[in-house]
C-alpha cells in the first residue's frame, strides 16, 4: 500500500510541477510583443449556435454589428437548432443571418459542423469566429482576429471575460477561473511560443483550417477536442489577449455542477480518443495536449495519497486529539490562500469592490467542489447534452454592476 501511495503521489507531483513550471517561466522569464495594428483584410464571419436564447441573442448581434472593423469585410451568422422560443426573430430584428443546419444535433460540435461547411462552401471567408449567444464582443475582436490572421495563426482563442461577475458567489468564482485560464494558462503559454487552448467561445479558426482538419468532433468538449486535433495536425493555436468576449456566468451552484461534469466527462472522452495518437505525434504542442487530457486522471489518482495521508496519520490523532487542531489551521491557511488569488484575479481585471466580496469567498469552495465532480465523471457514464438556459439580457458588461 505504501508504494501505491508513493508512487501516486510522485505522479500528481510532477504533474503540478509541470505546470507550475510552464507557467512560471512564461509569466517571468517572456514578455509578449506588442505587435502594431495591421489595416483589416480579412473577411470573418461570425458564427453563433444558438438554442433557445431570445433572452439574450439580440444584445450580442448588436456588439458584434459595432464591431470597429469595415462592414463589407465580415458578417454575422445565428445557427438557430432546436428551439421552442423565438431566437431567430429576434436574431433577425437585431441584423444577423440565419443559417439552417439539417439532421440530428447532438450538441453544440453537429451545429457548427453545419454550419462551416455550408460557410466554406461559399469561398467568401478567411476565418469563422465562434461565440456562445449569451456573450458580448469587444470592438476590437474583429481587428485582433484579422492581426492573428496576418501573422500566421490559423487558430486562435480570445480573453474569456466576464459579464456578470456580481450576480452570486458562484458567477464570481466561475469568473475568477476563466480570467485565472486566461492570464495564467494562455497567457504564459504564449510568451513560451507553445500553442494555447480553445475555451469553447470567442475563438477564431480560419477557413484553411477547417479545410484541413474538418470539424468531425464527437465529444462532449467540442473546444477542447478540436485543439487537440490542431496538435495532431501540426496547427498551433494563438492567443489574443485584445480580442476579449464577455460570457454569462451561471448564478446556480447546481447548473455550475452540471456544466463542469459535462466538461469532465469529454475530456476523458478526449483522453481515451486522443492520448496515445499525440503521444505517437512526439511535437511539444501534442504532449502539452496530452498532458492535459490527463488532468481529470491526475485529479482522481490524487485521491490515493490524500487517503492514505489521512488513515495513516489518524491513529496520530485519535491518540493526541488537541492536535486536529492543526488540521483545522491548515484548512483555515488554504482557505485563504485561495481568497487571497480570489481577490488578486478580480483586481487584475478592474473589478475588486464590495460586489465581488461573495465570489472571493466561494472561489475555494469553487476550487475544492472540482474533486467531487471529477470522482463523478471518472466512474460514471458520459451525461447527454442539458440545455442551459441564459437571462443575462445586458447591453455592456457593466450594466451587471
Amino acid at each position: 500500500m505504501t508504494i501505491i501511495v508513493s508512487i501516486c503521489s510522485l505522479i500528481c507531483t510532477l504533474f503540478t510541477l509541470y505546470y507550475i513550471v510552464t507557467c512560471g517561466l512564461g509569466l517571468l522569464f517572456r514578455k509578449r510583443a506588442v505587435r502594431p495594428r495591421q489595416s483589416p483584410q480579412k473577411r470573418i464571419a461570425a458564427v453563433i449556435p444558438a438554442r433557445n436564447e431570445a433572452a439574450v441573442i439580440g444584445q450580442l448581434v448588436k456588439s458584434l454589428l459595432a464591431q470597429d472593423y469595415p462592414g463589407e469585410l465580415f458578417d454575422v451568422f445565428v445557427v438557430p437548432n432546436n428551439c421552442s422560443d423565438d431566437t431567430e426573430a429576434v436574431a433577425r430584428a437585431a441584423g444577423a443571418q440565419i443559417i439552417s443546419v439539417d439532421g440530428p444535433i447532438r450538441a453544440k460540435g453537429d451545429v457548427l459542423r453545419g454550419a462551416f461547411g455550408q460557410l466554406s462552401a461559399t469561398g467568401r471567408y478567411d476565418a469563422y469566429c465562434v461565440f456562445d449567444a449569451d456573450n458580448l464582443v469587444d470592438p476590437g475582436f474583429f481587428r485582433a482576429v484579422n492581426d492573428a490572421l496576418l501573422d500566421g495563426f490559423r487558430v486562435a482563442q480570445g480573453y474569456r471575460d466576464s459579464k456578470n461577475p456580481y450576480d452570486s458567489w458562484i458567477a464570481g468564482s466561475m469568473s475568477a477561473f476563466y480570467w485565472f485560464m486566461s492570464r495564467f494558462y494562455n497567457e504564459s503559454r504564449s510568451r513560451l511560443g507553445m500553442s494555447c487552448h480553445l475555451n469553447g467561445t470567442g475563438f477564431m479558426v480560419s477557413d484553411e483550417a477547417i479545410c484541413a482538419i474538418g470539424w468531425d468532433t464527437y465529444t462532449l468538449t467540442e473546444d477542447l477536442e478540436f485543439t487537440g486535433l490542431c496538435a495532431l495536425h501540426g496547427y498551433k493555436v494563438g492567443w489574443m489577449p485584445e480580442a476579449r468576449i464577455y460570457d454569462e456566468q451561471t448564478r446556480s451552484f447546481r447548473v455550475s455542477c452540471v456544466q463542469r461534469r459535462r466538461w469532465t466527462a469529454g475530456s476523458l472522452q478526449c483522453m481515451r480518443r486522443y492520448l496515445l495518437r499525440l503521444l505517437k505525434k512526439h511535437s511539444v504542442a501534442s504532449i502539452d495536449m496530452a498532458v492535459l487530457f490527463l488532468g481529470n486522471l491526475m485529479c482522481l489518482i490524487g485521491i490515493v495519497p490524500a487517503v492514505g495521508t489521512v488513515l495513516g496519520l489518524l491513529p496520530f490523532f485519535l491518540s493526541h486529539p488537541w492536535r486536529i487542531l492543526s488540521l483545522v489551521v491548515l484548512a483555515g491557511a488554504y482557505y485563504l490562500i485561495c481568497c487571497a488569488l480570489g481577490a488578486a484575479l478580480f483586481r487584475m481585471e478592474g473589478r475588486l469592490n464590495r460586489r465581488s466580496v461573495p465570489g472571493i469567498f466561494g472561489f475555494p469552495i469553487f476550487l475544492m467542489s472540482w474533486m467531487p465532480i471529477n470522482v463523478v465523471a471518472c466512474l460514471t457514464p458520459p451525461p447527454r447534452w442539458k440545455e442551459i438556459r441564459h437571462t443575462r439580457g445586458i447591453d455592456n458588461p457593466d450594466a451587471g454592476e
